[in-house]
């Protein structure tokens, strides 16, 4: 029914103030992820929503996808815990250049390191690409625009073993353009910033989602699924929807 997007899991430190939105308690985080299996519903993974396109899986009512973006060191610290103490699992897109052990002269340490990443996929976590260095993609060339989305790819299939199948758009920054970028480097699907808690087989490289911030107490997320708020944002996102055709 839903794919749920989440950044932070923690109290928001000093000086991230303006980003306080994406900043959400791990009481409130393990608050959520008991509502979700007390309404009845499964967390199934990205691959099974897109095998729900084509008619090979067929997904149960009430279902959620938890994706977490830009790959901060919190989510294996805070919410990978969570979603283990819960039986439930979630999607992380990687920024490839952020990744520790990538940065030796950088100061990534706010972000997770290669032992980390393999520990989050071996207990079961998707670890999808966020591109290469978090640009706003429809800005880029023709060269820059593969090298972000490819060279992501390749970095995350050498660390992992494996391609990822899943690509995030960083600001939610995307075209057909470069939706087909995204397609044609072998990715199964693509996740938008467009807000909707039902997502189409025509939405495949953009689907919708529903932002999760530091004031969402189980009350408001239980609209966030409902048929009411599909309804607004549904007539909110008419023009977006028409420019990703």
């Amino acid at each position: 029914m839903a794919i749920l997007t989440y950044h932070h899991i923690g109290p928001c430190p000093p000086g991230q103030e303006d980003h306080k939105g994406l900043w959400v308690e791990e009481g409130l985080f393990a608050a959520q992820l008991r509502a979700l299996k007390s309404w009845g519903y499964t967390c199934m993974t990205l691959h099974d929503v897109a095998a729900s396109f084509s008619g090979r899986w067929r997904l149960p009512r009430k279902w959620v996808c938890i994706t977490f973006d830009d790959g901060w060191r919190d989510n294996y610290e805070r919410a990978l815990p969570q979603l283990a103490r819960h039986g439930m699992f979630a999607t992380f897109f990687m920024v490839t250049s952020r990744i520790r052990a990538n940065h030796p002269t950088g100061n990534w340490d706010d972000y997770l390191s290669l032992p980390e990443l393999h520990e989050m996929a071996n207990a079961g976590m998707e670890i999808g690409s966020h591109t290469h260095t978090h640009p706003h993609l429809t800005r880029l060339d023709e060269s820059a625009l593969k090298s972000e989305i490819v060279g992501s790819r390749e970095i995350l299939a050498d660390v992992l073993g494996h391609p990822p199948e899943w690509f995030c758009y960083p600001y939610g920054n995307f075209s057909q353009r470069v939706a087909k970028v995204v397609r044609e480097a072998g990715y199964g699907g693509a996740t938008s910033t467009i807000r909707d808690n039902r997502v189409r087989p025509n939405q495949r490289y953009w689907m919708p989602r529903v932002m999760i911030m530091q004031d969402t107490q189980p009350r408001r997320l239980r609209y966030m699924l409902s048929g009411t708020y599909h309804l607004v944002h549904a007539w909110k996102n008419r023009s977006r929807w028409e420019g990703a055709k």
